[in-house]
C-alpha cells in the first residue's frame, strides 16, 4: 500500500524504572517542573533495555500503509539537545507528525520539553500520543491522544490528518483534547497479522528479548483485571504463517531468538499452541519465549506440557493472586489452592528434567477478600520453602475509582478501564475509606496523609470554575471483608518484602543482563556457574564468597566513580535492576563484587549511548 508514502512521522518509547515524573503540565497546557532532571549516566540506568512494543507495532503497520516511521526507544535515556539532534537530522517536507507511546508512563521533563520545543518551532507538526490506558498519557500537552491497539485508529487518524479532514475521526473532547478510543471506535482485535518488522536503524542485537504477540484478548474475566478485552470465546489468535515469517525474518537479520510475549493468557488453548509448535519446528533454530500462563491451566492440562518444551515456552509468569484459596476464588480463581501448588511443584519438577530451562514467576497481591495477615504469613512461608529457586513478587491490591464531575462525567464513563472490583468495591466485600476534597483533576493526583490532594500542579493556572474538567482515577485506602487494610498490607510489605523469592529473573528483565556476553539465556535459572556474579549484578545479595581487599563492603551511598566519568552511580535512592530495588543506605557488596556491578552497569551505559549517537547518525 502506497497511500501514506509522502509521510513521514516519528514514533518515541520505552520503558523506565519506577521513578516520579519529572514534570507536569498545568491547566493551561504550561510544563510544570517537579524535580531536578536526573544526571547524564544515571538516565541511562533508569530505563529498561525492552523496546517499545506498541510503538514498533503501530510503525509497523504504517509503513506497510506507505509512511515512513521510525522509531525512538528509550525515552528517558534522551536529554533535551540529543532529541533535537535527532530531530534536525530526520525533518523533512514530508514530515507530519510526532507521536509519544507509552505503557506506563513517560516522566521525562526533557521528553515533555522537546514536544514544546517541536510545537514552537514546527507548529504544523501534529503531536500524538499512544497508550493502552488513557490516563497515562492524558496529563500531557499533546494534540490527539489514542488508547487501546491502535493500528486501524492511528492509520484512520495520519489519512485524514493528511487529508485535511480530521472532522471525519471518531473522538471525544475533554477541553481542547482530542481522545480517540480504539477499543470502541477501531477495533484492532482479533487481528492475524501481528508482525513486527524492525529496521537498520533500530540497530537491534542478537542478545535482545524482543516483544511479540500471539493474540490479543482474555478468555477470562478475573475481578481485579483492567484489561478491556475479557470473556473472549472466539480464536483471537495470530495466523501460523504470520508468526514464522516474524521469528525467520528476526532471526536471519538480528539474531534473534528471545521473546517476550505481551499476551493476556499464553496458554488458554491447547490447540492454538499446537499450530505454534508446527511453526517452531520449521524453524532453523530454537527460540526460547517468556510471557503470562494461568496456572491453573498448567496443572489441570497435563498435555501441554510437552508442546511447552516444544515451542519454548518455558519462562513463565503465573498471576496466582493468592494461595489462600477463599482469596483466590472471590477474584475469579477458583481452583483449589492446596492442588494448585503441588500442582506447580510437579511441573517444575518435569519441566527441569525435561527442558534445559524453566523460570516460574509467582505474583500475588496483598489484599484481596478473605485475605488476612496470617494467610500472608502462611502463603510467604509456602513460597519461601517451596519456591525459593523461583521468583515471586507480591503487590497491594491497587482500588482506582472514577471522580466523575462536571460537564465531562458520562464521557469518563466510556474513558475508563475499571475492574470488577473497581465497578462495585462493596460487592467484593471492600469498604472505601477517607474522603477526599474533590478538585480539578487534569493530572493524576494521590493523597496525602491527610486525605486530601497535595498536587504541585494545582498551584499553576487553574481557574475556579474549571476545577472539574477532566475526570481521573483515584487510588484509595480500602478494608477488605474480613479488616485487612491499604495500611495492614503495606506494612507486611514493609517487613516481608515485596520480593518473596528471587531464585531466577522475570521475562521483562533479561536482557538486562544478556548485554553481557559472558552471560546466556540458560544462566538466568541462577543454577550456572554464573550464579554468584548474578547476584551481584542485582544488587539483591551480598557476594557471600568474594573477599573485599580491604575485609569491608562497599557502601552505594558514597560511592562515585572516577573524576573523568564525572558521574554518580546513582542520584536517587534506589538502583533499579532488572526489577529489584537496591537500598542505598543498608546494601553493601564486597569490592570484587561491586567491580562486577560496576563494569556490567557500564555495558548498559556504553550501549544506549551509543544507540543514541547510532540513531542520531543513520
Amino acid at each position: 500500500m502506497t497511500y501514506l508514502n509522502d509521510v513521514h512521522g516519528i514514533i518515541i518509547g520505552g520503558f523506565q524504572s519506577y521513578i516520579g515524573d519529572e514534570c507536569v503540565h498545568d491547566y493551561e497546557g504550561n510544563i510544570v517542573q517537579l524535580t531536578e532532571p536526573a544526571k547524564p549516566g544515571d538516565r541511562e540506568h533508569k530505563v529498561n533495555l525492552s523496546r517499545a512494543h506498541g510503538a514498533h507495532k503501530i510503525a509497523t503497520f504504517l509503513r506497510d500503509n506507505g509512511a515512513d516511521v521510525e522509531v525512538i526507544d528509550y525515552a528517558f535515556a534522551w536529554e533535551l539537545e540529543e532529541l533535537k539532534d535527532f530531530w534536525k537530522s530526520r525533518y523533512n517536507s514530508k514530515t507530519s507528525f510526532l507521536c509519544v507511546s507509552t505503557v506506563f508512563r513517560q516522566s521525562s521533563l526533557y521528553l515533555w520539553q522537546f514536544i514544546e520545543w517541536v510545537k514552537e518551532n514546527y507548529p504544523h507538526i501534529h503531536t500524538l500520543g499512544g497508550t493502552q490506558s488513557i490516563d497515562k498519557i492524558l496529563p500531557f500537552k499533546l494534540d490527539w491522544y489514542c488508547f487501546g491497539y491502535g493500528e486501524y485508529a492511528m492509520l484512520e487518524l495520519i489519512k485524514n490528518l493528511k487529508d485535511g479532514t480530521p472532522s471525519k475521526i471518531k473522538y471525544y473532547e475533554i477541553g481542547n483534547k482530542k481522545i480517540i478510543n480504539a477499543q470502541e471506535d477501531y477495533k484492532a482485535f482479533p487481528k492475524k497479522s501481528m508482525k513486527i518488522s524492525y529496521e537498520d536503524r533500530d540497530f537491534i542485537k542478537e542478545w535482545e528479548t524482543l516483544p511479540m504477540e500471539w493474540s490479543r484478548g482474555c478468555i477470562f474475566r478475573c475481578a481485579f483485571c483492567t484489561y478491556p478485552i475479557l470473556g473472549v470465546r472466539d480464536d483471537h489468535s495470530r495466523d501460523e504463517n504470520d508468526l514464522y515469517d516474524e521469528l525467520i525474518e528476526n532471526y536471519e537479520r538480528w539474531g534473534t531468538k528471545h521473546y517476550a510475549l505481551s499476551d493476556e493468557t499464553v496458554n488458554d488453548y491447547h490447540q492454538k499452541l499446537e499450530r505454534y509448535a508446527k511453526v517452531i519446528k520449521k524453524l532453523p533454530f530454537k527460540p526460547r519465549f517468556g510471557g503470562y500462563a494461568r496456572g491453573d491451566i498448567i496443572v489441570a492440562r497435563k498435555k501441554s506440557w510437552d508442546t511447552y518444551i516444544e515451542l519454548g515456552f518455558m519462562n513463565h509468569f503465573y498471576g496466582i493472586e493468592s494461595l489462600h484459596h477463599p482469596s483466590a476464588k472471590a477474584v475469579g480463581k477458583g481452583m483449589d489452592s492446596g492442588k494448585l501448588k503441588d500442582g506447580l511443584l510437579e511441573f517444575k519438577d518435569y519441566a527441569l528434567k525435561n527442558h534445559d530451562f524453566y523460570a516460574g514467576h509467582i505474583s500475588l497481591i496483598a489484599g484481596l477478600p478473605n485475605e488476612t495477615l496470617k494467610t500472608l504469613d502462611e502463603g510467604n512461608d509456602w513460597i519461601k520453602k517451596n519456591w525459593y529457586d523461583n521468583f515471586c513478587a507480591i503487590g497491594i491490591l491497587s482500588i482506582n475509582l472514577p471522580l466523575y464531575q462536571g460537564k465531562y462525567g458520562e464521557i469518563a464513563k466510556k474513558l475508563g478501564t475499571l475492574s470488577l472490583i473497581e465497578q462495585n468495591p462493596e460487592s467484593y466485600g471492600y469498604k472505601i475509606i477517607g474522603e477526599m476534597r474533590k478538585q480539578g483533576l487534569w493530572q493524576m493526583d494521590k493523597l496525602n496523609k491527610d486525605d486530601k490532594f497535595d498536587h504541585p500542579a494545582f498551584k499553576h493556572g487553574v481557574r475556579e470554575e474549571d476545577k472539574d474538567e477532566t475526570p481521573q482515577r483515584i487510588q484509595f485506602s480500602w478494608e477488605n471483608n474480613v479488616g485487612l487494610t491499604t495500611k495492614d498490607t503495606t506494612d507486611w510489605l514493609r517487613k516481608n518484602g515485596s520480593l518473596l523469592a528471587t531464585g531466577t529473573f522475570p521475562t521483562w528483565s533479561l536482557a538486562e543482563y544478556l548485554i553481557d556476553p559472558d552471560i546466556n539465556y540458560i544462566d538466568m535459572m541462577m543454577k550456572s556457574d554464573k550464579k554468584d556474579r548474578l547476584k551481584a549484578l542485582s544488587g539483591k545479595y551480598f557476594v557471600e564468597n568474594e573477599i573485599a581487599d580491604s575485609g569491608e563492603g562497599v557502601n552505594l551511598d558514597t560511592y562515585r566513580q572516577t573524576p573523568d566519568q564525572n558521574k554518580t552511580l546513582g542520584a536517587s535512592k534506589t538502583i533499579p535492576a532488572s526489577g529489584f530495588s537496591i537500598n542505598q543506605s543498608t546494601t553493601k557488596f564486597t569490592s570484587a563484587g561491586f567491580n562486577i556491578f560496576y563494569k556490567h552497569k557500564n555495558l548498559k551505559l556504553n550501549y544506549i549511548r551509543k544507540y543514541k549517537r547510532d540513531k542520531i547518525n543513520a
